[in-house]
């Protein structure tokens, strides 16, 4: 559903209570301005952290294409992991109190609203217009329609005149700012429904596009009614991947995978950024090599047209060439090989979740996506795929020191962005460009209903391959 993520109707009641007591007393509550929780442009706490990201995480100062984006990202990225997200049912307080921006940076934990208020301040702080900044009032619901509760989250116009959901109580962020309308669409399984937002400025009434007029309660009647909150410690936020976009699908995959494994090892925010961005484009590039998934090929019938011992061997080789143009790409071009890297990243994690079955067989596991027998849902894969990517990095640090120690240390471009753009990523791995196009993702939906016909003729269990061996024979090759 589309929404007016500016607002509607601008209400000139903006005082709420209990959500501030006279110090000592849980019994006199102080009417506040709901506005004030957002800090004005000039609070000096508010430069202060802008300082510091500016000098750790270069924060940009100036203004160009992509610098306001950048910066959201950046400060974005800063609440996410020096805010502890907690849930009121894990404080000692009986009611739901509000902490004002310097507070919640002091104390570093706080729930869905202190985060956003954080969040909120710190965005207009830094030079973003305080109209392309909200904090949204609401509730959300899981993908069969049920109420998970109310809730409150941070909403940013990025450059291109989108607004994207900045969820504040993350521990981590997608490597993309995932637009607002798309995460109130039915079916998904963390499903936005706005009823407010408010800035510095203004407080907005929001209504769904298919109605109109105020709703049967106030502000003040909303956030009374709204004790039940969601947990967010309970739920599946996006992945920011554009896989997930085309699909729907937002569970975690190649892109967090990637990123947590990196951030084990120290790698930096900018390289993770490239590297995350490249574990995804097999998808894109090679949807249509079954070598590069770690599967056996199927025909355009679903019947299996390759041996396991010829599908290891394509796989083994396909990853061992990209092996070797990470290393001279990486003397070469930085970020060339910091693509390749998340380019090899996908193929091995592939290993641990595809295991060889070909094409035709994921897609009648998935059911199209999202149930529980889709391999790529099954934590235990994710587990090996994070174990393989590991093992890999190590390999890599020890085999290819002077590569790793570059990778490593690479510290980001000035232009707002280190991903490479299409035509570099086209033109490195000598390609016109995506060979995913919308006919190919539904002749793999088509082969659910053409495998389920031949099944027994070809079992799963006959193109299943032994994993660990077949990456230890990789890891000795490349050694």
């Amino acid at each position: 559903m589309s929404y007016n993520w500016e607002g509607d109707l601008i209400l000139q009641d903006t005082v709420i209570e209990k959500k501030r007591f006279v110090i000592g007393s849980q019994n006199k509550p102080i009417k506040t301005d709901i506005r004030e929780w957002i800090s004005f442009e000039d609070n000096n706490i508010m430069k202060g952290i802008l300082r510091e990201l500016i000098n750790k995480k270069g924060l940009p100062r100036s203004r160009g294409p992509g610098s306001f984006d950048k910066r959201a990202m950046i400060i974005w990225s800063f609440v996410a992991k020096n805010v502890k997200y907690v849930h009121d049912s894990e404080k000692q307080r009986k009611t739901d109190f509000w902490l004002f921006p310097p507070e919640i940076y002091t104390l570093c934990e706080g729930d869905c609203e202190d985060g956003s208020f954080l969040l909120a301040s710190l965005l207009i702080a830094s030079g973003i217009s305080p109209f392309c900044v909200r904090v949204g009032l609401g509730e959300v619901f899981d993908e069969s329609g049920k109420s998970l509760g109310g809730h409150c989250w941070p909403v940013y116009k990025n450059e291109m005149g989108k607004w994207c959901i900045l969820e504040s109580t993350l521990d981590n962020i997608p490597s993309r700012m995932p637009e607002a309308d798309k995460l109130t669409e039915e079916g998904q399984s963390f499903q936005y429904d706005p009823y407010y937002c408010f800035n510095n400025y203004h407080l907005w009434e929001i209504f769904p596009e298919d109605k109109t007029g105020s709703r049967l309660m106030n502000i003040e009647a909303y956030l009374k009614e709204r004790g039940n909150k969601v947990h967010m410690k309970k739920t599946r936020l996006p992945s920011g991947g554009w896989l997930s976009r085309i699909t729907g699908d937002w569970e975690p995959g190649h892109l967090e995978i990637t990123g947590d494994v990196l951030r084990s090892f120290g790698f930096p925010e900018n390289a993770i950024d490239v590297v995350g961005d490249a574990s995804q484009d097999p998808d894109f590039y090679d949807w249509n090599t079954p070598c590069g998934h770690a599967q056996t090929n199927n025909g355009a019938d679903a019947r299996t047209t390759e041996r396991v011992e010829e599908a290891e061997k394509n796989y083994i080789g396909w990853i061992e060439q990209l092996n070797e143009k990470l290393v001279s790409a990486t003397n070469k071009d930085l970020r060339s090989g910091l693509f390749l890297l998340g380019y090899v990243l996908h193929g091995i994690q592939d290993l641990a979740t595809h295991k060889g079955i070909t094409n035709a067989q994921h897609s009648y596991l998935s059911k199209l996506f999202g149930t529980k027998d889709d391999p790529d849902h099954i934590e235990g894969n994710r587990a090996k795929a994070r174990h393989y990517s590991k093992k890999y990095i190590e390999f890599l640090r020890e085999k290819y020191s002077k590569s790793y120690q570059k990778l490593i240390g690479y510290s980001g471009r000035l232009l707002p962005w280190d991903k490479l753009m299409p035509p570099e990523k086209a033109k490195l791995l000598n390609k016109e460009g995506w060979d995913l196009t919308p006919q190919a993702f539904i002749e793999y939906s088509s082969l659910c209903k053409k495998y389920e016909k031949i099944k027994k003729d070809y079992p799963i269990e006959s193109t299943l391959w032994k994993t660990d061996e077949v990456f230890g024979r990789l890891l000795k090759i490349l050694t």
